[in-house]
């Protein structure tokens, strides 16, 4: 009792005390000086050493890169302790950030995208009006990768919704009725999934157009199977447990048994599940727009539209930002994505996530 009062009354004593105490103490300083140590080494790479070196300015940037990451996860640890997972939060964060950019778009923010010949290829300078520099064009390369971050969103979470809401229904009926309604189901899967899916989406892209519209649904149509067999193995599941003998028993209908018993008890793995497609749908948007064949770059800036510059040799030797920038904020993205859907997916079926 007496360790207990002085260890109460001397706070150096109860900080040696307490274990967790000074993780969180070492870990907030140590963030700090990471952060401090990144934070700056980014800025002299953007703005002295950009004409060094390609070499030694991916060095630098990956350094700065890893200080800043893992300094703010550790700076994450040190506030809220050592059971909050860091990598969580700063997805969380990052997809906000990404957010509230695009929001700030629409409302007529960041949205110039005209060209001037007389500020082409700018690099990135914090003290000017574009931080990220200019393309070969002189447009905004900050801007477009804001538009780029909408068009990205908008043909992601569309094709997922569309995959989600057909999959989800499609695979619950065959799952729960299985008979000839499997069979049909399964023929359908395995005739998609069976077919090259970049010659799928070529071919409907050259047929249709290059709009939004057209690639959004070109991707939901790929994510159906997928959604729709894992609800129907989620189907099959559930349809075995009691509470639906229970349902049967007492005289429920099917249609009830299906939207009221089965339905919420599949949604959470679809859900989280869904994240993580969101995610492969950008990486396959982006890869359409590179190769030529996706949204046209004219009309509609994507990430992938201003990656595939890069395939020029002098836009990497000479305006290296215009590849690296919409590259970076594509990593970026699809990493909190993943993240974000492995930590629901956690949350949601904690015996999956142990597995």
């Amino acid at each position: 009792m007496a360790d207990i009062s002085m260890a109460a009354s001397d706070p150096a004593m109860a900080l040696v005390a307490d274990p967790e105490q000074r993780r969180r103490t070492r870990n907030l300083w140590e963030g700090i000086a990471r952060v401090v140590v990144g934070a700056p080494l980014l800025v002299v790479q953007l703005n002295l050493l950009y004409d060094s070196s390609a070499w030694l300015q991916v060095i630098v940037t990956l350094v700065a890169f890893y200080g800043i990451v893992t300094g703010l996860g550790m700076l994450v640890r040190g506030v809220f302790g050592s059971h909050v997972d860091p990598a969580t939060w700063l997805s969380v964060v990052w997809m906000a950030a990404v957010l509230v950019f695009v929001f700030l778009q629409l409302g007529g923010l960041f949205d110039e995208l005209t060209a001037d010949f007389g500020n082409r290829e700018q690099p990135p300078q914090f003290s000017t009006h574009e931080p990220l520099g200019t393309d070969r064009v002189g447009k905004s390369v900050m801007n477009q990768a804001i538009q780029g971050a909408r068009v990205s969103l908008i043909v992601g979470l569309g094709s997922v919704g569309i995959g989600l809401a057909v999959g989800t229904i499609v695979g619950l009926v065959a799952g729960f009725f299985r008979g000839p309604t499997e069979g049909v189901f399964n023929v359908f899967t395995d005739s998609i999934l069976a077919f090259p899916a970049l010659i799928l989406l070529f071919t409907i892209v050259a047929i249709f157009g290059g709009s939004v519209l057209v690639v959004t649904l070109a991707l939901s149509l790929l994510s159906i199977p997928t959604m729709g067999r894992l609800a129907r193995a989620n189907t099959l599941t559930f349809s075995a447990r009691e509470f639906v003998t229970a349902a049967r028993a007492m005289g429920a209908s099917n249609t009830r048994i299906l939207f009221r018993e089965i339905l919420p008890n599949v949604a959470l793995p679809l859900a989280s599940y869904a994240v993580i497609i969101v995610a492969v749908v950008i990486v396959a948007e982006a890869s359409l727009s590179f190769l030529g064949v996706g949204i046209d770059p004219i009309s509609t800036p994507t990430w992938g539209n201003m990656i595939s510059e890069g395939r020029q040799q002098t836009v990497l030797q000479d305006a290296p930002h215009i590849v690296f920038v919409p590259g970076v904020l594509m990593f970026l993205t699809v990493l909190s994505l993943n993240r974000i859907g492995e930590s629901l997916r956690g949350l949601w079926d904690p015996r999956e996530a142990k597995l």
